[in-house]
């Protein structure tokens, strides 16, 4: 008769809740781990397996705590350090360097344990070790050729190194030995995006999401690259259904509401943003600053000047960050001080935004205007009451090589104490800048029956063609109908205008188009704004060239996306006192507003009088 082995309940749990954690069913094996330690309270493994199902739900502080009493009980076992690791690398801005120090403490009592060189070969790519790391992935997609982490910890290294195309075949390679893997889908998708292969990616998204029909991540990526391309009512249910998954991710959030802004869905844009600030433990700056978008597009000023300051760490907006060693301006007297107004943006938003100069000089003892070459002009001859000097910061550090100044402030910024609301810009008395007029009379003689016929300017583009900005621009023929107009002289204001494209106008159009090969549109300003003079009308792309037109007091048509900033909540810009803004509503393109144009300056030119630009020529 063969003897029994004696029953050990403990050692049965554990086994049970090691099949359990090894099929997924994490939280199963979590309440058997905690009933083996009730009775067991120093078991090694038990503490190191419970602190692992605490990661994989998601709580890499609880998965710590427990992971490194089962250090304390059991000091000699390799994969207790790598899960340590790995836990704390689940920890935003963990230290890389102790994580990397565990993994080699990992490897040194357990050489084979291909997850501590993994998260090795990590580490040594984030402290910008890429050989070292580079050298660990090849070696481990040698030895363990389907060892998935590899392949996709490789991709995302080279991708991050701007590697797009190798690292785009190792998430490829990921999808095919682990199709069922979400994750993979979603990581070739997001180097996809960050090469601006935005067909492929919508291609690959797509195919994605017929896999995984619920992946709030997917549904995340393609809102990202429905916004990107300037399609956002492409991306809002997408945006939707990832907030739906999950309610509380402040990136989903984030994702959502600068759609809903897109589509001028103000209120639910401001909604979506509190939310994701009110999910955040860290400052979100990505959100205020969006939040300040959505409520200035609502022409609620007050709110939306109050988060303005956010786009300096938002991250992706192209504005100059300097720092300073005098306080910000705060708004209080400043009649005795002197203040120093810097630009941290680009030419047409120094120019809007410089409107407000005026009232500064009034208030303050004396006024520094910092800014670039390209803006010396304008400023140093239309405030001669201010020193206006180029930007005085160290390049690398962006401290301050001058301090004869007791508070500063952007010029962007200027408006959170000088308009509080949109009556409050009834105080700017146009044209701010100040043009040479000899400079106008030159080239208004120039141009051939300028005294006959009607002068219109034009532009149709920007340089930055990228695709979310691209939607807002008209090609030059699409932009043609409107010179064919006939009986008006076409005065070329496009910058950087391609040769091309004047052909194009000249010559395959017949058209009455006037084009200044010796003027630097460009680079010289106070010239673009001398030529903006010499017209009766201006239309124009939302550029710099329309903000120059606004700021010379010329009447000009300008179109684009709903721009929160320059509507401020209302139809017409409040910013300047001749402008019309037509707004190209989401879903529609540019293009289709070519017939609408071409039939109000028909209309237009039947009732045009030259008397305003006489008078700004001096004739």
């Amino acid at each position: 008769m063969a003897l029994k082995t004696a029953a050990n309940p403990l050692r049965e749990k554990m086994e049970k809740a090691l099949a359990f954690q090894k099929a997924g069913e994490i939280e199963k094996a979590q309440r058997l781990y905690k009933q083996v330690l009730k009775k067991l309270p120093n078991n090694a493994d038990a503490n190191h397996l419970l602190g692992v199902c605490y990661r994989q739900l998601g709580f890499p502080h609880r998965a710590i705590e427990y992971i490194q009493k089962a250090i304390k009980i059991a000091n000699d076992r390799g994969p207790f350090y790598a899960n340590l690791a790995r836990a704390m690398s689940d920890i935003p801005n963990s230290d890389t360097t102790s994580i990397l120090a565990l993994t080699q403490k990992a490897l040194s009592l357990s050489p084979n344990l291909i997850e501590a060189e993994n998260l090795q070969a990590i580490s040594l790519s984030k402290l910008d070790m890429k050989e070292e790391a580079e050298a660990i992935f090849q070696k481990l997609i040698v030895q363990y050729p389907n060892y998935v982490e590899a392949y996709r910890n490789y991709g995302i290294m080279l991708r991050d190194n701007k590697d797009h195309d190798k690292a785009v075949a190792l998430f490829f390679k990921c999808t095919m030995l682990e199709p069922n893997n979400p994750e993979n889908y979603l990581q070739r998708a997001r180097c996809r995006f960050e090469a601006q292969q935005f067909d492929r990616a919508e291609e690959e998204l797509n195919d994605a999401l017929a896999r995984f029909p619920d992946n709030g991540d997917l549904h995340h990526e393609m809102a990202r690259l429905m916004f990107r391309l300037g399609e956002s009512f492409r991306g809002l249910e997408a945006a939707q259904r990832a907030v739906r998954e999950d309610n509380s991710n402040k990136h989903r959030l984030v994702t959502l509401g600068v759609i809903q802004h897109a589509l001028c869905q103000y209120d639910d844009a401001i909604s979506s943003f509190r939310s994701a600030l009110a999910h955040s433990t860290t400052p979100l700056p990505a959100a205020e600053w969006n939040l300040s978008l959505a409520y200035l597009g609502k022409g609620d000023l007050k709110q939306g000047w109050k988060y303005h300051h956010a786009r300096f760490f938002e991250g992706h907006t192209s504005v100059l960050l300097r720092k300073f060693d005098r306080p910000m301006w705060d708004g209080s007297d400043i009649s005795d001080k002197t203040i120093m107004v810097w630009n941290d943006q680009g030419v047409g938003d120094a120019l809007r935004c410089g409107t407000l100069i005026p009232e500064i000089i009034e208030r303050a003892g004396k006024v520094i205007i910092e800014t670039s070459e390209k803006l010396m002009a304008p400023f140093r001859d239309s405030f001669p009451e201010a020193t206006v000097r180029l930007a005085t910061f160290e390049t690398g550090t962006m401290l301050p090589t001058a301090d004869d100044y007791d508070v500063q402030i952007s010029m962007a910024d200027l408006a959170s104490h000088l308009r509080p609301d949109t009556a409050s810009f009834k105080r700017i008395k146009h044209p701010v800048y100040k043009v040479s007029p000899e400079r106008v009379r030159e080239f208004y003689g120039r141009i051939p029956e300028a005294d006959k016929k009607p002068i219109v300017g034009v532009s149709w583009r920007s340089r930055n063609l990228a695709p979310h900005r691209a939607k807002n621009y008209l090609s030059a023929p699409d932009f043609s109908p409107i010179v064919e107009v006939e009986d008006v002289i076409f005065l070329n204001l496009q910058y950087l205008a391609i040769k091309k494209e004047v052909r194009f106008m000249q010559e395959a159009k017949k058209a009455n188009f006037i084009h200044f090969d010796d003027v630097d549109q460009f680079n010289n300003l106070q010239d673009a704004a001398a030529l903006a003079n010499c017209c009766d009308l201006i239309i124009s792309a939302n550029t710099s060239v329309a903000e120059i037109a606004g700021c010379q007091n010329v009447p000009c048509w300008t179109f684009g996306e709903p721009a929160s900033h320059f509507l401020l909540g209302e139809e017409l810009p409040p910013w300047y006192d001749q402008m019309i803004y037509t707004v190209v509503q989401p879903g529609h393109f540019v293009a289709e507003l070519v017939p609408q144009l071409v039939s109000r300056l028909e209309a237009w030119k039947e009732t045009w009088s030259p008397e305003a630009r006489f008078k700004r020529v001096g004739l």
